[in-house]
């Protein structure tokens, strides 16, 4: 359902979501996320969040209202959060999750959001 790679010396979180989420799938994600960004925090700096949504199906409305939500209030916030995706409804579900925040968007592929990610270079 997700898998997250974390990149210490640059302080991207990275994850891949795959399949179709439940409420308690978000939770655990939420659990192992906040342990990532601890651990970029540790390091004196703040991460910045890169998510694959390309092979996730789409997920149902609670699941996409969670999500908005923890984007909103979550405590350790992100720098930047890039989401992409190539598929057309997909698309749309990240759109409502990015709309919510101005420090995240949406690209169609993992290149074009990591340069955005990159294009002010490393802040800690």
């Amino acid at each position: 359902m997700h898998t997250i790679t974390t990149d210490l010396a640059s302080g991207i979180i990275e994850v891949d979501a795959s399949g179709f989420w439940t409420i308690e799938h978000v939770e655990g994600f939420l659990i192992d996320l906040e342990r990532e960004a601890r651990r970029v925090l540790a390091t004196g700096k703040r991460h910045m969040l890169l998510c694959n949504f390309s092979k996730s199906a789409i997920q149902p409305q609670e699941v996409i209202a969670m999500l908005q939500n923890t984007a909103r209030t979550l405590p350790l916030k992100s720098r930047k959060v890039a989401l992409y995706t190539n598929g057309k409804l997909a698309r749309l579900q990240v759109k409502r999750i990015a709309a919510v925040r101005d420090d995240m968007a949406v690209f169609d592929d993992r290149e074009t959001a990591m340069a955005w990610m990159l294009e002010d270079g490393p802040k800690g």
